[in-house]
């Protein structure tokens, strides 16, 4: 994609990073269209912890590198915010799909994390200690996030969804205008 192309934005980053929420923001104040990639996966094929018991973590990461194909190619997602799933950018397929995009790195830290998924059962990858987990998961990953990303947002502390929706909406349109 050349630049001042106007496509669409990927967000990547851990789990509990914020970045559907942030997409949500942007889509209401910007105008841009909003995609959770995990949320669509659910609407077309059911639960996603329980497609990672019943058919298991590579299943899931076909369905969603499928998902994510989909949605780029789509001209019905040009000036959308699409957030993907913390594990999605791992595959090689998937980091394939996103070269030539603009792709947003939310980035977090432990502490601001922590109050959104301590004690939480329902994400499949956190288990069994979520928040040692969840740091595990985030170590093993950053480097990835950190290399296919366009623009990182720094979403530690107690940031403002406003402010950084402002700044991420700033960031885009000087992409888009170079």
């Amino acid at each position: 994609m050349s630049s001042g192309e106007q496509g669409p934005v990927i967000l990547i980053g851990p789990m509990a990073a914020g970045k559907s929420f942030l997409a949500l923001h942007l889509s209401k104040f910007f105008g841009y269209g909003f995609v959770d990639v995990d949320q669509l996966i659910v609407e077309r094929h059911g639960v996603i912890a329980e497609l990672f018991v019943e058919y298991g973590e590579k299943y899931f990461r076909d369905i969603e590198a499928d998902t994510i194909e989909m949605l780029l190619r789509s001209p019905d997602h040009r000036n959308s915010v699409i957030s993907i799933g913390g594990g999605a950018p791992m595959t090689e397929r998937v980091q394939k799909i996103l070269d030539g995009h603009t792709v947003v790195y939310v980035l977090v830290d432990d502490e601001t994390v922590r109050p959104r998924i301590e004690g939480n059962t329902t994400r499949p990858m956190l288990q069994p200690d979520p928040i040692a987990r969840w740091h595990e998961l985030f170590e093993a990953r950053r480097e990835t996030y950190e290399r296919l990303a366009t623009i990182v947002l720094d979403g530690r502390g107690d940031r403002e969804i406003s402010s950084m929706a402002d700044e991420l909406h700033r960031s885009i349109q000087q992409i888009r205008s170079a």
